[in-house]
């Protein structure tokens, strides 16, 4: 079988970037079949790609690479502003198809696509939807979060995540939780299969505070550490976390809490911190290359998340792997992870506090964290992938 996975959110350079996940997901599958990437890339005219970061990092973007034996190709798509077409969003995925088509009719003609796999349902899912219908190839979709719990909210964008998950000859989801509100959201006549994700047990391994904090340059010393990894972006709901972590060094003075990411929230999120007086025990870290996420989590004492919305979120998989209890807001799967042998579940960011300085003042059992997650392991979540992508293209 050979497999074209479709991807605007992959990587535009090797081991760039958290979503580096989703890399590691398709070079595992290459151990069942022949596995390709496309990643829908916009098209930035040169003289405007000096403009901002963003645009210069399109522009810069190779037609091809490789990642590892992993053949990657990035065809260029309009992407019309939002300023401009505040619709556009939600019909990405056309665009995405239209740049795409070429590159999949040649793969098609060399015998190097039997099925395309889209890497969520919006707007990857979409582009893969239209290529199958125009070329006669076989579509598989997985929802991931965002897609289902932000895109798909829309009224144009719960019509196209209906339209792509009924076409599509397999639907999956990465949680149980997601799988449901998929369900519903698309009106499917059965639940999603479900299919979690990995986490590199090689890389991300248990190891001492002092080591990891001294490697990374950061404040050394025996201070609880608080870690939050992912967007600044508003459904994460971190101006409740700092509102929090006013209320933790109150009883935990010498407690730090460190922010790794970036997003709209930014500022912000600097002008809040500057606030509440918390400028020096708030560290602002900005994006991270992938090897450095295990030692800011070694370096941490707990992991914390505030989202109103969640999938199976990689950062609690890998947080539990190098042996840090999590404490993070009930929604998604994440119930069914975070039980009280691996952190603290909260109803409400109100209840942030307490369960931060509950989880602080315990003591943890670093090995025992991280066999909660051993199971969870690349290749066993390659070959439920491949068995069900196989089951799905069987039924066609």
């Amino acid at each position: 079988m050979q497999i074209v996975v479709v991807s605007e959110a992959f990587p535009r350079a090797a081991g760039e970037g958290v979503n580096v996940v989703l890399v590691r997901s398709a070079q595992a599958l290459q151990k069942h079949a022949g596995v390709v990437a496309v990643v829908p890339t916009p098209w930035v005219p040169k003289r405007l790609a000096g403009r901002m970061p963003q645009w210069n990092a399109y522009a810069s973007t190779p037609a091809t690479a490789n990642y590892g034996g992993l053949p990657v190709w990035f065809p260029r798509y309009l992407q019309v502003p939002t300023r401009l077409w505040r619709g556009f969003n939600s019909w990405a995925g056309a665009s995405m198809a239209l740049g795409a088509l070429p590159l999949l009719r040649r793969l098609r003609r060399e015998g190097r696509c039997d099925v395309l796999f889209g890497f969520t349902t919006l707007p990857d899912g979409l582009a893969a939807m239209l290529l199958g219908r125009w070329l006669g190839i076989p579509v598989v979709c997985l929802a991931r979060g965002l897609d289902v719990n932000s895109d798909g909210q829309t009224g144009r964008g719960r019509r196209l995540t209906r339209w792509t998950t009924h076409q599509a000859v397999g639907v999956a989801a990465v949680s149980h939780d997601l799988a449901a509100r998929l369900r519903t959201l698309a009106e499917l006549d059965r639940l999603p299969a479900v299919l979690y994700q990995g986490v590199d047990l090689e890389r991300f391994v248990l190891g001492e505070h002092g080591t990891a904090r001294h490697t990374l340059g950061i404040e050394r010393g025996e201070y609880p550490l608080l870690l939050y990894i992912g967007r600044l972006a508003p459904e994460k709901r971190l101006p409740q976390l700092i509102d929090a972590f006013s209320e933790v060094v109150r009883h935990r003075s010498e407690a730090r809490l460190a922010l790794v990411g970036s997003g709209a929230l930014h500022e912000t999120l600097v002008a809040q911190v500057n606030e509440r007086g918390l400028r020096h025990a708030v560290h602002f870290a900005g994006e991270q290359p992938y090897d450095r996420i295990p030692l800011w989590l070694r370096a941490a004492d707990l992991v914390v998340l505030c989202s109103a919305s969640e999938g199976f979120p990689s950062v609690v998989r890998e947080a539990l792997a190098c042996g840090r209890p999590v404490v993070t807001t009930a929604v998604g799967e994440l119930p069914r992870i975070v039980t009280p042998q691996v952190g603290r579940l909260i109803e409400d960011p109100s209840e942030l506090a307490e369960a931060i300085l509950d989880v602080l003042g315990r003591p943890w059992d670093a090995a025992a964290l991280r066999s909660t997650v051993a199971h969870l392991t690349w290749e066993e979540h390659a070959a439920a992938t491949y068995r069900f992508i196989a089951d799905a293209t069987a039924l066609r």
